[in-house]
């Protein structure tokens, strides 16, 4: 539902399985040059507020994103959606979509920039297209900038 029909910017919905998830996440940063990636998932005892992960983990290593969280955070705010940085990508398919596309930009010396932001489940969002929008004027700010 959050990005139905959002224009101006390339979207890549996957199929929520753990391994096709990275490669056509890591297919898509080999073929295209991107400055940012931002990517998202759902957490279920959150709403109408979102989530920036900070920190990618496999076991006890942790990969922290050079994406500027706080700002993201500050914008989030101002534009009406409370945000919390978090350092707890979760255990299982946003967590490991999260540390495979880190770690590449990382290994392949990327200047991309990746961020994950969990959002609520749709049920625990009061007004989709309010969101929504909120959503996508905060990404489009924090990319003028």
């Amino acid at each position: 539902m959050l990005l139905n029909k959002i224009e101006g910017y390339q979207v890549l919905i996957l199929p929520n399985d753990k391994v096709k998830d990275s490669e056509l996440l890591l297919g898509m940063l080999f073929e295209t040059h991107f400055d940012y990636v931002l990517s998202f998932g759902q957490r279920p005892n959150v709403k109408d507020k979102v989530h920036i992960e900070t920190t990618a983990r496999d076991c006890e290593v942790c990969l922290d994103t050079v994406f500027d969280c706080e700002r993201l955070r500050l914008l989030f705010e101002q534009n009406g959606i409370p945000a919390k940085l978090s350092h707890n990508a979760g255990t299982s398919f946003c967590n490991k979509l999260y540390w495979n596309g880190l770690k590449y930009i990382t290994e392949h010396e990327l200047k991309t920039k990746m961020v994950f932001i969990h959002v609520p489940f749709g049920r625990n969002i009061s007004d989709i297209e309010l969101f929504k929008n909120r959503i996508f004027e905060t990404i489009r700010i924090f990319m003028q900038n």
